[in-house]
C-alpha cells in the first residue's frame, strides 16, 4: 500500500515538473511580448495520510497559474501615461508654430522695422516717388506677413483636428476591447481560472487610452473594470462601452460620446493624454496667439491711419487714412470746418470714461484729443469722407464692445450703431488704403508740400512709441508674442522629456517585479528540469521496488 503512495507522489512530482518546465517555457517565448506578465505555478504539498501512525505524504499538488501583478506601479503607469500623451501631442505642433512665428529677416519684427524704415526714408526726401513707393510697398508687405501667420495658424489648427479626428475610430476599438475582455475575464473567473493572457492585454489596452485620453480606472468586481475621463464622463461599465462621436462646429471638431440614445457633449476639461493636449493648443494657446497678433495688428493700423490723416499729401489733401479702417463708429453729422463747431458744453461716456466737452476743446479736433486723452479703450480720428469732416472711433482691442453715449450731444453719432455698441472687424480685410504715392500724407502742413517731413517723421516715431498696452513698442509686442511660443515650446520639451523618462523608469520597474528575466528563467527550466528528471528516476525505483515484491509472491 505505502508503494502505491509512493509511486502516486512520484508521478505528481513527474507531472507539476513538467508543468512548470511548460510554463517556464512560456514565459521565455514572451518575453518580448509587450505588456506580458511573468507566470508562476502556485504549488503545494500534497495531503498526508496516516500509514500505520506514520503520516506519509501524496507528493505535490499543482493548483493554478499565476501572473506576477504590482497594482500600484501598474496604476502608476497609467497616471504617467496620461502626462506623456498630451506632452508629446503638444510637441509637433508646438514645433510648427515656432516655425512659423520665426525670426530674422523674413520674421514680422522685421516687417515692422521695414515699413517703418521707409517712412524714415521718406522724410529724407518727402517729395521722391521711389521713396513713397517704398512706403507702399512695406505696407502690403507688413499686412501679408500678419495674413500669412494667420493662415499658418489656421492650418496647425486644422491639423489638430485632423489628428484628433483619426484617432476616434481606433479609440472607439479600444474601448470595445477593454468590455470585451472584461466579459471574458468575469466568465474565466466564474469557472475558477485564472485569465493571465486577459488580464495582460487589456492593461496594455488602458495604458494606450490613457495615453490618448488620460482615462481612469476603477475595479467593478469579478474581475473586470470600469475607465471614464478625468472629467468623470463613463467609458467602460462591464461588458458595455461608450462610442465616441466627431462632428464639426464652428470650425473645430467636437466630441460627443453616445450610448443608445444617451449622447454626452464634452469639452477639453473632460479629456486627458493626447486630446487634453491638442485641445488646449487649439482652444486656448492658438486663439491667444491669434488675438494678441490681431491686438497687434489692430495698433499698428489705427495708430498710423491716425497720424496719417492728421498729414497731408502732394495735393494738399487731409484726413485719408493709409490702411483701410477696421469697423469703426462714425459720426452721423459731418462738418465743413471742423475747427468751427457750435456744440454745446456737455460730458461724452465712453465705456467708463467721462469725458468733459467745453469751450476749449468742442472743435472736432478738441473732442478728438479729449477722446485720445483718455481711458477710454478707443481711438478717435477726425475722417474726411470727400466732402465733410467726420470723428470716428476704433476699438483700440480688436473685438471689443464699446459703450458710448453721446446723448448730450445730439446727432452727432450716427443712431443706426447697434445702440451705440460697436465691435472691430476681421483684420483679414485690412489693405492699404492709398491709391497712388501722391496720396501718402508726408506733409504736416498743407502749405509745406512737398518739401514738408512732418507727417512722415511723426509716422516713422510710432515704431519707438510704447503704443500697445501702454508699455510696449510694436516690436516688442511681437518680441512677447515670439517669447510666449518659445517659453510654452520649451517646458513642453522639458515636460515631456521629464514625462518620458519617469515613463521609463516605471517601466524598467515593472519589468523588473513582474517582467520576464531570461537569466532567472534559465536557472528556472534547469532546476524543474532535474526535478523532472529525478521524479522519473524515483517512480522508475518504485517500479523496480514493485517489480521485486510480485517476484517474491511467485
Amino acid at each position: 500500500m505505502s508503494l502505491n503512495i509512493a509511486l502516486h507522489a512520484g508521478l505528481s512530482g513527474v507531472l507539476t515538473h513538467q508543468k512548470q518546465v511548460e510554463v517556464t517555457g512560456n514565459n521565455i517565448a514572451n518575453v518580448n511580448t509587450p505588456g506580458y506578465s511573468r507566470q508562476t505555478l502556485s504549488v503545494s504539498p500534497g495531503k498526508a495520510i496516516d500509514m500505520n501512525g506514520l503520516l506519509l505524504g501524496q507528493g505535490v499538488d499543482a493548483e493554478t497559474v499565476n501572473r506576477e501583478y504590482d497594482k500600484f506601479v501598474s496604476g502608476q503607469l497609467v497616471e504617467q501615461g496620461d502626462v506623456l500623451g498630451r506632452e508629446e501631442a503638444k510637441s509637433s505642433p508646438l514645433a510648427e508654430i515656432e516655425r512659423i512665428m520665426g525670426i530674422g529677416e523674413d520674421s514680422l519684427a522685421s516687417e515692422i522695422e521695414g515699413f517703418f524704415g521707409a517712412w524714415h526714408d521718406l522724410s529724407a526726401n518727402p517729395g521722391g516717388s521711389v521713396e513713397r513707393d517704398q512706403v507702399i510697398y512695406k505696407g502690403e508687405n507688413l499686412l501679408d506677413s500678419f495674413s500669412q501667420l494667420e493662415s499658418g495658424l489656421v492650418d496647425v489648427r486644422r491639423n489638430i483636428n485632423d489628428s484628433l479626428n483619426a484617432e476616434v475610430n481606433g479609440i472607439n476599438l479600444k474601448l470595445q476591447k477593454v468590455a470585451e475582455l472584461n466579459a471574458s475575464i468575469k466568465d474565466k473567473q466564474s469557472l475558477g481560472h485564472v485569465a493571465n493572457t486577459d488580464l495582460d492585454e487589456r492593461d496594455v489596452v488602458v495604458k494606450e487610452l490613457s495615453e490618448l485620453l488620460g482615462v481612469q480606472t476603477f475595479e467593478t468586481g469579478q474581475g473586470q473594470v470600469g475607465l471614464q475621463l478625468p472629467g468623470g464622463v463613463p467609458l467602460v461599465q462591464g461588458n458595455r462601452a461608450m462610442g465616441f462621436e466627431g462632428y464639426y462646429e464652428g470650425g473645430n471638431l467636437q466630441i460627443q460620446i453616445r450610448s443608445g440614445d444617451v449622447v454626452l457633449e464634452t469639452d477639453r476639461t473632460n479629456f486627458g493624454g493626447k486630446f487634453r493636449g491638442l485641445m488646449e493648443l487649439r482652444d486656448q494657446f492658438i486663439p491667444e496667439l491669434e488675438q494678441d497678433l490681431d491686438d497687434l495688428r489692430h495698433g499698428i493700423v489705427t495708430n498710423v491711419n491716425a497720424q496719417h490723416e492728421a498729414g497731408y499729401d502732394l495735393d494738399g489733401n487731409t484726413g485719408r487714412s493709409f490702411f483701410t479702417r477696421p469697423a469703426s463708429v462714425q459720426s452721423e453729422t459731418g462738418f465743413a470746418d471742423p475747427a468751427a463747431l457750435t456744440l454745446d458744453t456737455g460730458e461724452i461716456e465712453i465705456n467708463d470714461s467721462t469725458i468733459t466737452i467745453d469751450a476749449q476743446n468742442n472743435s472736432l479736433y478738441g473732442i478728438r484729443d479729449a477722446i485720445n486723452d483718455s481711458d477710454a479703450g478707443v481711438i478717435a480720428s477726425v475722417v474726411h469722407d470727400g466732402t465733410d469732416y467726420h470723428l470716428d472711433l476704433t476699438p483700440k482691442t480688436r473685438g471689443a464692445d464699446v459703450e458710448s453715449d453721446f446723448s448730450q450731444l445730439s446727432d452727432f453719432i450716427d443712431e443706426d450703431t447697434d445702440g451705440n455698441f460697436f465691435d472691430a472687424a476681421g483684420s483679414e480685410q485690412i489693405s492699404v488704403a492709398v491709391d497712388s504715392t501722391d496720396q501718402v500724407a508726408a506733409a504736416g502742413f498743407p502749405e509745406g508740400a512737398p518739401g514738408d517731413n512732418v507727417n512722415a517723421m511723426a509716422i516713422h516715431e510710432l515704431n519707438s512709441s510704447k503704443l500697445i498696452n501702454g508699455d510696449q513698442t510694436f516690436v516688442d509686442a511681437y518680441g512677447r508674442i515670439a517669447a510666449t511660443v518659445g517659453t510654452e515650446t520649451r517646458r513642453n520639451t522639458m515636460a515631456r522629456q521629464g514625462a518620458a523618462d519617469t515613463m521609463d523608469q516605471l517601466e524598467n520597474l515593472r519589468e523588473s517585479m513582474v517582467g520576464v528575466s531570461l537569466e532567472q528563467e534559465m536557472i528556472n527550466l534547469t532546476l524543474f528540469q532535474r526535478g523532472f528528471e529525478a521524479s522519473s528516476r524515483f517512480v522508475q525505483t518504485i517500479d523496480e521496488m514493485m517489480g521485486t515484491l510480485i517476484g517474491l509472491k511467485r
